[in-house]
């Protein structure tokens, strides 16, 4: 029902906006993206220093199995957007979902 709601406001939105603001937003989102760049570089480096550290320390000291497992399937997720960064918004978005929905899939529902 939500996505609903929020999948009409964004038809709405677009509706009243002509080919061209249309174009010249996807332009800017794009952009954005394309800037972001160091960001994302940045942040794949730091999740393979945390990983790296994890493992260190998962060698070193008797972790849990399943925080292993949980944290093997969160740096998938990672990985699999470091590998190919996004360099526009339609698959920065497409990337961010398949992030999410790798979570939602690994993540138990609550009882």
């Amino acid at each position: 029902m939500m996505r609903a709601c929020w999948t009409a406001a964004a038809a709405l939105l677009l509706c009243g906006c002509s080919a061209q603001q249309i174009a010249t937003a996807q332009s800017g989102a794009d952009s954005a993206v394309a800037q972001a760049q160091p960001t994302i570089e940045m942040a794949c480096w730091l999740a393979q220093a945390a990983d790296a550290g994890f493992q260190a320390y998962a060698a070193s000291a008797k972790a849990n199995a399943g925080i292993v497992a949980d944290e093997e399937k969160a740096m998938a997720a990672a990985n699999a957007i470091c590998a190919t960064p996004p360099t526009d918004v339609a698959q920065a978005i497409v990337d961010v979902m398949a992030a999410y929905k790798a979570v939602v899939v690994a993540t138990p529902a609550p009882s």
